[in-house]
């Protein structure tokens, strides 16, 4: 497909039908931008002067002049997509405050059922008010767009901390940690299961700290996966929470707890507890409980088989951290800590406060000048708010643009392996034959004297 270069004033059309700058704003600023016809200078002195964002400029270049506002807020990015919609972060055009706009996809919420079942979750997500928990502030619909106004967090999930800067400090790993488990016991009291704990809905708040704090983190995507299939019988002990097909499993399957596995419905905070510890283990070792294989695989081994121990990858573990990690991850919820509250108590004393792992990335404040203009495919030429998305699994995190994988979807590529040791009684069998060769040579040796 032939690329279609903007010009200097078919690109300033865009950008005065698009509504982003007021007539006497772009009239203000025509005289400082630079004299050239090529529509992508202009736009990347817009950007270099804070007038426009980046995510703006390019669907401007793209020829796309609608989408940028849904009621009260302007669009300023896109940060996440999955089965649940898209993510934008966004800026209320009279209080100025940054947000998180979660728009819903439309099918999600074309029935009347659907939309019954918006509304109480989103009363559920106003309920959960704690640091630990990213608030909800508003819920709205425009023109067929149900959406949730959400807290801003500006730092990366855990995810993204790990795989960028390697495992965490004993002390911080315990601190992030414990910090999520108070905002589990905080849902708890309220009757509130997560269902989709994991490091990639795990965010880590960069500002408003004082120096020496390790990060606040809060906990995100509560409870609006229960849209994905909203047809229900409300006569049906189970209305109004996730709906799969028989023998379907949703969730994540390196963070799954095995009762999930079994059953997405019976469950409880105990499978939350699971899960916090799947993700505790790899803040620790930078590794996943079970590496390697399908989803299918990492099920199985969930039910069935402990993961490696913590001191194969650090000896570093104090040994009452290490017990609190295998209590967290034991097969039989009864055999765990019954309440996030009790994880709180057994990470506290090591739970170290330090500074924050990470230097923040320079802001994005410019175009490439030689870039070509974005074309009609991929990404850049779809409507900013039509809502599509190519991922269909509702427990797709869309709040980081880097969600880990949902069952049945194509795993992403990970870091090689480690080697996994051979088991003690491999090597005694090697050591006794080597002895009994041994025996044998000095025997033919004698014999032979």
């Amino acid at each position: 497909m032939a690329i279609r270069r903007v010009d200097r004033q078919m690109f300033l059309g865009y950008l005065a039908r698009s509504e982003l700058v007021s007539a006497a704003e772009l009239e203000a600023v025509l005289p400082r931008l630079p004299q050239t016809n090529r529509g992508r200078l202009v736009a990347r002195a817009l950007v270099e002067m804070g007038i426009l964002t980046r995510f703006q400029a390019e669907r401007l270049l793209a020829g796309r002049t609608a989408g940028f506002h849904l009621g009260q807020y302007r669009i300023l990015d896109q940060i996440g997509k999955g089965g649940m919609g898209r993510v934008y972060k966004a800026e209320h055009r009279t209080m100025g405050r940054v947000v998180a706009l979660k728009v819903l996809a439309p099918d999600l919420v074309e029935s009347e059922r659907a939309q019954q079942l918006f509304l109480r979750e989103v009363r559920a997500a106003a309920r959960l008010v704690h640091p630990n928990i990213v608030t909800a502030y508003d819920a709205n619909q425009i023109d067929g767009r149900f959406f949730l106004v959400l807290e801003y967090v500006d730092g990366p999930n855990l995810d993204q901390l790990v795989r960028s800067r390697g495992r965490l400090s004993v002390g911080l790993a315990c601190d992030y940690i414990r910090q999520v488990a108070a905002g589990l016991q905080g849902a708890h009291l309220l009757g509130m299961v997560h269902r989709d704990i994991k490091p990639a809905n795990v965010l880590v708040q960069r500002r408003g700290l004082s120096e020496g704090q390790p990060g606040l983190v809060k906990l995100s995507d509560f409870g609006l996966a229960r849209l994905h299939h909203p047809d229900v019988d409300p006569s049906d002990p189970h209305a109004g929470t996730i709906l799969t097909k028989d023998n379907a499993v949703m969730g994540t399957p390196d963070f799954l707890s095995p009762e999930q596995a079994r059953s997405l419905h019976d469950l409880d905070i105990r499978s939350d507890v699971y899960s916090l510890g799947c993700t505790f283990y790899f803040l620790l070792t930078g590794e996943v409980p079970y590496p390697g294989g399908n989803a299918l695989d990492k099920l199985i081994r969930h039910t069935t088989e402990p993961p490696l121990p913590l001191e194969r990858y650090r000896d570093d573990l104090p040994a009452a951290v290490v017990a609190a990690c295998e209590k967290m991850l034991e097969k039989a919820p009864e055999r765990r800590y019954q309440t996030p509250a009790e994880v709180v108590a057994a990470l506290e004393p090591y739970a170290v406060s330090g500074p924050i792992p990470w230097a923040p990335p320079p802001a994005v404040t410019t175009l490439p000048a030689d870039a070509p203009d974005p074309a009609e495919d991929g990404d850049a030429g779809r409507q900013v708010l039509d809502g599509s998305s190519p991922d269909l699994s509702a427990l797709a995190s869309t709040m980081g643009p880097d969600a880990m994988p949902t069952p049945l979807s194509p795993p992403r590529a990970r870091p090689p392996e480690r080697p996994q040791r051979l088991p003690w009684w491999w090597w005694a069998g090697v050591a006794g034959a080597l002895v009994g060769l041994a025996a044998v040579a000095v025997a033919i040796g004698r014999s032979l004297g």
